[in-house]
């Protein structure tokens, strides 16, 4: 595949990550539990590191996030987004790098969303100075895990429906 096709390709995903980001942002999920949120945008990452490689998803990944945080404007959220996502499609890169045993794109996805959770966590307890607000965290994993479940397995069929349409292409 040539490198114009790659970015291509980088390009039109950055831009389904960035609509999913906006749209995820007006799902009232917030009402389940304060701080819940789907995820969708974090299927783009996971299929381009199964379909391009891990410096693409992370590479794609870094821009969502950047014009994402000047969408909104918002610095404090920016900065939970930005470590919480670099972090988390860092680790999923390092897991399929090492093609750990039992972990499919779906168990990948899982995981990201628990580092993306705990990242997310540890700068609130550094930025409020507040550790007491980890009790917190119990609740926010299970829904970051059920998200990283939907978003994988969305993710699983991404990936299935790239690789075919690349080998057609």
């Amino acid at each position: 595949m040539t490198d114009t096709r790659k970015i291509t390709i980088c390009s039109v995903f950055t831009a389904v990550a960035i609509i999913l980001s906006v749209v995820e942002s007006y799902i009232p999920t917030g009402s389940i539990a304060p701080g819940v949120k789907l995820g969708l945008a974090n299927i783009v990452p996971l299929t381009l590191l199964y379909v391009l490689g891990p410096s693409y998803a992370i590479t794609v990944q870094l821009v969502r996030i950047l014009i994402t945080g000047l969408l909104r404007g918002n610095f404090t959220m920016f900065v939970f987004s930005f470590l919480g996502g670099m972090c988390s499609v860092a680790v999923m890169a390092l897991i399929k790098k090492h093609n750990l045993p039992g972990f499919s794109a779906v168990g990948i996805s899982v995981i990201g969303a628990a580092v993306h959770n705990a990242v997310q966590f540890a700068v609130a307890v550094v930025l409020l100075n507040n550790i007491n607000i980890l009790w917190y965290a119990a609740v926010l994993t299970i829904f970051a895990v059920l998200s990283g479940l939907l978003t994988g397995i969305v993710g699983k069929y991404a990936i299935k429906r790239m690789d075919i349409y690349l080998k057609r292409n």
